[in-house]
């Protein structure tokens, strides 16, 4: 049996980079920019004539407004995915640690990431751990993953897979060029209810051309990430998760990974690696796949050692603090 530190408490730690006055902030901002939308919007109702498409009548700057903020919403959503799992390189602490895979998530493993691709996500493989790497899966996470069995900790390791990036440009380019294209056939659909008049019924009937003109711009929008998407994944080649002698991971697998793990927001503000950049395999479990792995398991069979042998200059949460 291991000699093992305490084991951190599963769940959320309370440690979240969010706070109160953060959230106050944010809230505050939106309000702002909602007032500020809705003074566009009043200005936007008077306006008749958008030169650009040739189209006159009462009220069509605020249609034209509407399906430019539903193609928007489309666009801004698929670059917010892109910048968060392909353009966006953080920078945190190369570490290592090792145990026992618990859990495979391959990317484009459900409907959604098919069908939007840019909420596809990296490969993911979960690790029960040996005890000796616990401080380094608490260290300033806002979340601990754990089994159901005993609440052994799990690391999460993202593979990078290129066929995601690939998906994530290709949504945004789509998404753009869909959009463009459904902000002028909204426009022209919106006006083409011929909203005229004052009072009650001229208002419900121009919101009625809103919605539509958005609704409109959006699905475009959506159709142009869906096909564009494809296209990047299917140009960007297939990828899986694979050890540097290139054998791909299984679940029951006895592991070492090292790379660069960072607090990841996407993920319940977890300790994960992001990405793994070197691994190892080291036979398999003997427990039956039915049963859920504890790190009993890999505290027991798997050498403890194996970070030293795999990257030697990793952090594996166990160092002495700094002098001083």
């Amino acid at each position: 049996m291991a000699n093992c530190p305490p084991k951190p408490p599963p769940g959320s730690t309370g440690d979240s980079t969010d706070s109160l006055g953060t959230t106050i902030l944010a809230l505050l901002g939106v309000l702002g920019t909602i007032g500020s939308l809705i003074g566009i919007v009043l200005k936007a109702t008077s306006v008749s004539t958008i030169p650009i498409l040739g189209i006159t009548g009462m009220g069509v700057g605020a249609i034209g407004l509407s399906a430019v903020a539903g193609a928007a919403a489309v666009i801004i959503t698929s670059i917010a995915f892109w910048y968060d799992r392909c353009l966006n390189k953080p920078s945190g602490e190369n570490s290592c640690s090792a145990g026992v895979i618990d859990n495979i998530v391959a990317s484009f493993n459900d409907a959604v990431s098919v069908v939007f691709p840019f909420t596809a996500q990296h490969d993911m493989v979960s690790v029960v751990v040996q005890c000796q790497f616990w401080p380094l899966v608490e260290q300033n996470a806002g979340f601990i993953y754990t089994n159901t069995t005993d609440n052994s900790p799990e690391f999460r390791c993202y593979y990078y897979n290129k066929a995601v990036c690939g998906a994530e440009a290709g949504a945004f380019v789509g998404a753009v060029v869909g959009g463009v294209v459904g902000i002028v056939v909204g426009i022209i659909a919106g006006a083409a209810l011929g909203c005229a008049g004052t009072g009650p019924f001229y208002f419900f009937c121009l919101l009625l051309a809103c919605i539509i003109a958005a609704v409109i711009a959006a699905v475009a929008a959506l159709i142009g990430a869906f096909a564009g998407g494809a296209i990047g994944r299917a140009a960007a080649g297939s990828s899986s998760p694979t050890t540097d002698s290139g054998d791909m991971p299984s679940v029951g697998n006895y592991i070492t990974t090292c790379g660069n793990s960072i607090i990841y927001g996407g993920d319940q503000h977890a300790r994960v690696y992001w990405f793994v950049q070197h691994s190892a395999l080291h036979g398999s479990s003997m427990v039956p796949a039915s049963q859920q792995w504890i790190h009993d398991d890999p505290d027991a069979n798997l050498p403890p050692d194996t970070c030293r042998e795999l990257c030697p200059d990793a952090s594996t949460g166990n160092e002495p603090p700094p002098p001083g």
